[in-house]
């Protein structure tokens, strides 16, 4: 089984980029960022760049500001046991930056994400493992990716926002944080999904399922 899941919001309870752009950008980006004048929606590598250009602090600066509010969702390191001792692949694919994942995730923890350097503003780029052409996703390309290296045809997908739904509906079993944007739209478009607050909660029903694949249960089906 492949496991993909998001971080912000959904590993950590609260949404780090949004913080250190609550806390640095000078202008309504929710606004500006999230519902351009022309009505069309950003992808998600040129929402990251045009929101990280504005911010002028550097790694230690933001991560001392992230620290006391980066508590990773409880029972996260009981689905990490649960996937060593089951032998699932567990990978971690988020449109944010390494700096702070790889400071919150416990060591170890695989994952994939956008590239970023600061150099008196933040510049986001897309990693170079990932071929991302012309309107890709990048988490459907590392979904694509992880399927072909680890040979995983069962899969997962645990996450929170509108930007993880593409890659979700490509995965076989769908968790959703209760109540997010993810949540709403399997519900606006009949998207089996199984909404959680904690991790227990899916380990519960991953490790229920015994030894059938995802797609085999009711609560999953394979998606177009």
């Amino acid at each position: 089984m492949l496991i993909l899941c998001d971080f912000d919001g959904t590993i950590t309870c609260a949404d780090l980029t949004n913080l250190i752009w609550d806390a640095h950008l000078r202008y309504d980006w929710r606004q500006t960022l999230l519902a351009p004048a022309s009505g069309e929606q950003l992808t998600a590598i040129e929402l990251l760049r045009r929101g990280y250009a504005d911010v002028d602090r550097p790694e230690a600066e933001l991560l001392a500001e992230l620290r006391p509010h980066a508590a990773l969702r409880p029972g996260f390191e009981e689905l990490l046991a649960l996937c060593a001792r089951r032998g699932w692949v567990f990978h971690v694919v988020s449109h944010g930056l390494p700096f702070y994942i790889r400071e919150f995730l416990p060591p170890g923890t695989a994952f994939s994400c956008f590239d970023a350097v600061f150099d008196g503003r933040w510049c986001v780029t897309v990693p170079a493992t990932v071929a991302l052409g012309p309107g890709d996703d990048f988490k459907i390309r590392v979904l694509e990716r992880l399927k072909a290296a680890t040979g995983e045809t069962a899969t997962v997908y645990i996450g929170d926002g509108r930007l993880d739904y593409p890659a979700a509906r490509r995965c076989d079993r769908v968790f959703a944080v209760r109540g997010s944007a993810l949540d709403a739209l399997c519900a606006r478009d009949g998207v089996p999904c199984s909404p959680f607050e904690r991790f227990d909660e899916i380990c519960a029903a991953l490790d229920g399922d015994g030894e059938r694949a995802p797609g085999a249960s009711d609560a999953g089906q394979p998606r177009p």
